[in-house]
């Protein structure tokens, strides 16, 4: 019976990871004919969530704050005066990336505050299809898919 119990949970399992692993790849193909500028989910007035391709085979998720603005991609923020110092000035300001399909802004001056997190969606994809591959290439799923092979005399 407990046998039974989590063989059906680890189908379970390999199904979801599998289906969420599908819409993955769907968003990452997504991301070259989406532009989150246009096409967003929005979870109140200050947190969207949105598909976008970078060229080549780099498409990420998108999460940022400003959809008047949309995603922060490295444009001006200021302008630099004669002596050295950012105009207008910054109160905050922290960076990560573009490293390892990371990227990171967050900006605030005055009140106001932008800020932008992509993850490359290769992670979700390679997080997602570690379950249903290790379960397809398992010698106990060969056998009892190929069906000839469960006897162990000819």
């Amino acid at each position: 019976m407990a046998l039974s119990v989590t063989l059906r949970a680890s189908r379970f399992v390999t199904a979801l990871s599998t289906a969420l692993c599908g819409l993955a790849i769907l968003l990452f193909v997504g991301g070259y004919k989406l532009s989150p500028w246009e096409y967003r989910l929005s979870f109140g007035d200050s947190f969207h969530v949105g598909v976008w391709a970078r060229g080549g085979l780099d498409s990420r998720i998108v999460f940022f704050n400003d959809a008047e603005y949309g995603p922060y991609r490295g444009s001006i923020i200021g302008l630099v005066g004669s002596n050295g110092s950012l105009y207008p000035p910054l109160d905050r300001d922290v960076r990560f990336g573009d490293t390892w399909g990371v990227y990171y802004r967050y900006f605030q001056r005055g009140g106001g505050t932008l800020w932008t997190l992509m993850v490359s969606l290769w992670y979700p994809i390679a997080l997602f299809a570690i379950l249903p591959a290790s379960r397809l290439l398992s010698p106990t799923f060969r056998r009892r898919t190929t069906g000839f092979l469960t006897t162990g005399s000819c």
